[in-house]
């Protein structure tokens, strides 16, 4: 009996990832070479890595091109943690040395969606994105959020005074379901920031899961020793 599209693509995505956990790659230009090799595209690249993304695959591939010890800080703890929406599914972190001694790794991360101003406008994360706008600088008087809190009944139209917006928002937030995951997540990660790591969280560091419609935290920490990609 043939196989049918989904199951090819299944069978394939587990064989890409079985021969990206068990070959013992030298550096990370061969890592680069074979995924192209195989289907894969680059989606974004930066400083430390970039991302690869093959049609009909559900992760995304990561790989640094150089150590990247605050993003492989942030795995561990994102791996270490169960039952959390608000921290993307990161099954494996694979780690080599190149011929210099350099560090860099693999790893699989599920496939989400920008945040941007689709997501604003359909996340049923609400908490979540009051807690943005009350506590990030960059998401303050933002407009997009503002009309996603009117249309949801939380601020009045005639609300023009922005701390009149801002007592409504902290009052909502006080007495919401749900919500208290996102916030707690957000402080373990500040909590995270030390040993050459620093907090960097705005909107590029963030992503959106259409399945249950969570807003989720994909790479909260930076090297002080220079500026992150922000692609994933």
């Amino acid at each position: 009996m043939s196989m049918r599209l989904h199951e090819l693509l299944t069978e394939a995505s587990i064989f890409d990832e079985r021969t990206l956990q068990k070959t013992s790659w030298n550096s990370p230009k061969q890592l680069m070479g074979w995924l192209k090799k195989n289907g894969f595209q680059q989606k974004g690249s930066g400083k430390f890595g970039a991302a690869f993304v093959k049609p009909g695959y559900k992760r995304i591939v990561k790989i640094s091109k150089v150590e990247d010890k605050c993003w492989i800080k942030f795995a561990k703890w994102t791996m270490s943690v169960t039952n959390q929406p608000n921290l993307p599914n990161i099954p494996w972190v694979k780690m080599y040395r190149d011929s210099t001694g350099s560090q860099f790794f693999v790893t699989v991360i599920e496939k989400l969606r920008s945040f941007d101003q689709v997501a604003i406008n359909n996340t049923v994360d609400l908490p979540g994105l009051v807690y943005l706008y009350l506590y990030e600088d960059w998401f303050d008087a933002d407009p997009k959020l503002e009309k996603r809190f009117e249309k949801e009944g939380i601020i009045k139209q005639d609300d023009t005074d922005y701390s009149t917006i801002r007592r409504r928002l902290f009052y909502f937030l006080r007495n919401a379901k749900g919500g208290k995951r996102f916030i707690l997540t957000l402080r373990a990660a500040q909590n995270r920031a030390t040993g050459g790591c620093t907090y960097d969280m705005h909107d590029g560091n963030l992503m959106y899961r259409p399945s249950d419609k969570r807003i989720v935290v994909i790479d909260p920490l930076a090297d002080l020793s220079g500026s992150r990609f922000k692609d994933y």
